[in-house]
């Protein structure tokens, strides 16, 4: 870590590398796994966006006029859904692979006898 002048510190190159990396590897993955879905699984895309769809009904039903109308709009009307599948794919994945990576930093740390 290098340290400034108010004495915080900033992450070194290999952490900003470490980062970006699992950022792209994940993004590429969900894009990976919805194309192969498109081809061997068209059916749990179109689940997968009822789901989504009635999700987003449900949200803009509880949310009181006009405001609830215009929430509904933005994310069904503008691009949302898609977009909206792709990044809660992308979110799930990486909470699933940090959480693996936790774990198994978790076991190696205790295999060590670091805890």
């Amino acid at each position: 870590m290098n340290l400034l002048r108010d004495g915080s510190t900033r992450p070194s190159w290999g952490y900003h590398l470490k980062v970006h990396s699992f950022r792209t590897i994940t993004v590429v993955l969900a894009w990976a796994l919805i194309v192969g879905a498109f081809y061997e699984r068209p059916e749990m895309l179109t689940g997968a966006q009822r789901l989504l769809q009635h999700g987003i009904e449900t949200v803009g039903d509880a949310i009181p006029s006009p405001w609830g109308p215009r929430i509904e709009f933005v994310f069904r009307e503008i691009g949302g859904l898609i977009w909206l599948q792709i990044t809660l794919l992308v979110l799930a994945l990486r909470v699933a692979l940090a959480t693996i990576a936790a774990t198994w930093r978790l076991i190696v740390r205790r295999d060590r006898g670091l805890i």
